[in-house]
């Protein structure tokens, strides 16, 4: 286990190397604190992410214990679009069965069309922000899920992110997001996280987030809700550099015979151009 995490680790600070090569060394202004930043990234912006996380699951006398790695890379192509590409990858058996990946997707629970390959399907996704108000933004949210997974179906997720900023102590982001994957049968979700920051400092914010599943798999299953209960953790370490924690238990609304997976990560976000 030690090596493998070892490696988790290896792998995103192999990730983020070219972040270091291409950041300049001239000055750039920083970001403001985290409720107050924009539903997008500003213009000619660009964000990476790297995120380490590890997956935990008790079924039938056993425990699943895996680690996985999350890589995301974003750019504001205006003020008010941005475009963004993620992928992930799993270390090991366990960690390919659980999805370890979405527990290192840090401050971020919305994780699907995926499968159980060592390396997780491209997801595509554009951003626009529709109304950028002063305590208020909305926003269009569309991803697309490319099928390179063995076993995996194309899907795509259509989303409204929402986020409120109240008097630079809190920020609520939520909204509405449903993904629909090709399966067969089809699966479709309607998710509304809700996610609540409070600015603890310049530099430090911190707060509950949960959220609310309704998961149709299709066919003769049941459809379900689950909710979800985590809480995340962010600090602005430098002027355009955010490290970031979260632990969340995707079902803790399950049953006692039920297994109940649950995770945390911790990741890394460096932007260029601010």
């Amino acid at each position: 286990m030690a090596r493998i995490i070892r490696n988790a680790v290896f792998a995103a600070l192999l990730a983020l190397a070219p972040l270091f090569v291409i950041a300049s060394p001239r000055a750039a202004s920083a970001a403001p604190p985290w409720v107050d930043r924009p539903i997008t990234l500003p213009r000619l912006v660009f964000a990476g992410d790297a995120g380490l996380g590890i997956a935990h699951l008790r079924f039938a006398r056993r425990d699943f214990t895996g680690p996985g790695v999350n890589l995301e890379a974003a750019i504001g192509i205006t003020d008010s679009v941005e475009l963004g590409l993620r992928t992930g990858i799993r270390l090991g058996d366990d960690a390919r069965a659980l999805g370890a990946d979405a527990y290192a997707r840090t401050l971020f629970t919305e994780t699907y069309g995926t499968a159980t390959d060592p390396f997780a399907n491209p997801e595509l996704r554009v951003r626009w922000a529709a109304y950028s108000g002063r305590v208020v933004e909305v926003a269009l949210d569309g991803r697309v899920y490319l099928p390179v997974e063995q076993g995996s179906k194309f899907g795509f997720m259509f989303g409204v992110p929402i986020a409120f900023h109240i008097a630079d102590i809190l920020r609520i982001d939520t909204g509405l997001y449903i993904p629909i994957v090709f399966n067969e049968p089809t699966t479709t979700v309607l998710s509304v996280p809700g996610y609540f920051w409070f600015q603890v400092s310049n530099k430090v914010w911190l707060g509950p987030m949960v959220g609310l599943r309704h998961i149709d798999p299709g066919g003769p299953a049941f459809s379900h809700d689950d909710f979800l209960l985590g809480f995340g953790l962010g600090y602005q370490v430098a002027s355009s550099v955010d490290l970031k924690w979260m632990a969340f238990m995707p079902r803790v609304n399950a049953d006692r015979d039920e297994p109940r997976a649950f995770g945390a990560g911790m990741g890394v976000q460096f932007r260029i151009g601010e």
